[in-house]
């Protein structure tokens, strides 16, 4: 019984930490990854769905400001390309995630959430713009 019950556990701290959405559109990337995205000069669409002020305190360069608290924020998303690659980022991981979520439902299919937001992009030592 103790063996059924270790093999549920682990089972389900695996799913817990998947990486990939269901679909497979939807991935979480690490801020050294995304920063890999943007050194290799991949053609990557950066999206940040912080606030106007949050935004100003730094961003990743190149980063489109699309404030997911916005009511026009799902007609923002879906005047994109769903065809092109994005990497959405906020503040923690939160945010983003619920907007890359939104993403897939409206049909885009490459699609990553930044894991730790700009926090973690900071704490690694990464560089913003203002």
């Amino acid at each position: 019984m103790y063996r059924l019950l270790s093999l549920v556990l682990v089972l389900s701290t695996l799913g817990a930490c998947a990486q990939t959405s269901e679909s497979g559109v939807r991935t979480d990337l690490d801020v050294n990854e995304v920063s890999q995205l943007m050194q290799d000069g991949k053609e990557i669409v950066l999206i940040d769905v912080r606030t106007p002020q949050e935004y100003e305190q730094g961003h990743l360069e190149g980063a489109e400001l699309m404030n997911i608290y916005d009511a026009d924020f799902e007609s923002r998303m879906n005047e994109l390309d769903k065809e092109k690659e994005y990497v959405v980022y906020c503040r923690s991981g939160g945010r983003s995630g619920k907007a890359a979520a939104k993403m897939e439902k409206l049909g885009f299919t490459n699609i990553h959430n930044m894991k730790g937001g700009i926090l973690a992009w900071n704490r690694a030592g990464l560089e913003t713009k203002k």
